[in-house]
C-alpha cells in the first residue's frame, strides 16, 4: 500500500508540474509579476535538469559542428596552398628572368667580336632528336641572317646557321658529328680541322702533327680564318685536354673541350659576317 501511495504522489507531482508549465506558457504574454515569479520558480526547479541535458548533448553538438565546418577548413587550406604555390612560381620566374637578363647582357658585350655587326636571338627549340644537334632560334632573313654565318656566345663558337627562313633559323652545333671548322693553336700557330663527336663529347682536331709531338694541356684554340666554312679567324673554340693517335697511327690528334656550353643555351649571337666581308 505504501508503494501505491508513493506512486500516486509522483504522478500527481508530475501532473502539477505539467499544468504549471502550461499555465506559465499561456500567461507568458501577460508580463505580470505573478508570471515572472512563476517563471523564476520553474527555472530554479528545472535548472539542474537543463544542466544535465546540456552536459550530455554538448559532445554531440561539438562533433556536429566539427563535421559541418570541416569542408570550410579544407577549402581554406586549399586556397592557402594555392597562394603559396603562386608565390613560389613568381619567385622562380623572377629568378629565371634575372638569369636570362644576365645571359643576354653577356651576349651584347662580347669584346673580341670587334666591329663585326651582330644579331642576338633567343633559342626557341632544342635538338629535335639525339641524332640531330641543331637548335632553332627566333630570327631569320628578315634580320639579316644567312646560311653559314657563325653563331657564338660570350664563351666562344657555338655553331653555324644551316637553315634560314624569314623569321626562324636552325643552328648546327659545334658538337654535331657533321660539323667541321678550321682552328689554330694560339701559341704555336699550328692549324688543323676540328670536328664534333656528339653532345657532351670533345672535339677532335686533326693537325697533322707527327707522333711524339707534344702539345701543352690547356692550350687555347681559335678559328683559323682559312677553312672552307670561312669563319673569321679570332673566335675562341676550346682548350686541349689531351691527345690521341691519328688515323694511320702516324700523326697525333688533339682532344679539345669546347669553351661554349651548347646544352644550356638561352640566347646566342650571330655574326653578320660573310666570306670576304
Amino acid at each position: 500500500m505504501a508503494l501505491s501511495r508513493r506512486t500516486g504522489r509522483s504522478r500527481l507531482t508530475i501532473a502539477l508540474l505539467i499544468l504549471t508549465s502550461i499555465t506559465v506558457l499561456t500567461l507568458d504574454f501577460r508580463d505580470s509579476a505573478v508570471v515572472s515569479g512563476a517563471r523564476e520558480v520553474a527555472a530554479t526547479v528545472f535548472s539542474p535538469l537543463r544542466g544535465v541535458a546540456e552536459t550530455v548533448t554538448d559532445p554531440f553538438a561539438n562533433a556536429w559542428n566539427g563535421v559541418t565546418e570541416y569542408d570550410d577548413l579544407e577549402a581554406e587550406n586549399e586556397r592557402l596552398r594555392a597562394e603559396l604555390d603562386e608565390i613560389e612560381g613568381e619567385r622562380v620566374r623572377d629568378a629565371d628572368a634575372a638569369e636570362q637578363l644576365e645571359v643576354l647582357l653577356e651576349q651584347l658585350e662580347i669584346e673580341w667580336v670587334g666591329d663585326i655587326p651582330t644579331a642576338t636571338a633567343r633559342v626557341i627549340a632544342g635538338p629535335g632528336s639525339n641524332f640531330s644537334r641543331a637548335i632553332e632560334i627566333d630570327k631569320g632573313t628578315d634580320h639579316g641572317l644567312k646560311e653559314g654565318m657563325p653563331v657564338i656566345t660570350g664563351a666562344g663558337l657555338v655553331g653555324k646557321l644551316v637553315q634560314v627562313t624569314a623569321e626562324r633559323s636552325h643552328v648546327m652545333l659545334i658538337t654535331d658529328p657533321d660539323f667541321a671548322v678550321g682552328v689554330r693553336l694560339v701559341e704555336s700557330g699550328v692549324t688543323g680541322t676540328a670536328e664534333g663527336t656528339g653532345e657532351g663529347e670533345p672535339l677532335i682536331v686533326d693537325t697533322g702533327l707527327e707522333q711524339g709531338s707534344e702539345v701543352e694541356e690547356g692550350a687555347a684554340l681559335t678559328t683559323s680564318g682559312s677553312d672552307r666554312s670561312a669563319f673569321p679567324g679570332f673566335i675562341p673554340v676550346g682548350r686541349v685536354t689531351g691527345t690521341q693517335p691519328g688515323s694511320g697511327g702516324l700523326t697525333v690528334d688533339l682532344v679539345v673541350e669546347p669553351l661554349a656550353e651548347t646544352s644550356k643555351l638561352a640566347f646566342v649571337t650571330i655574326l653578320l659576317w660573310e666570306p670576304g666581308g
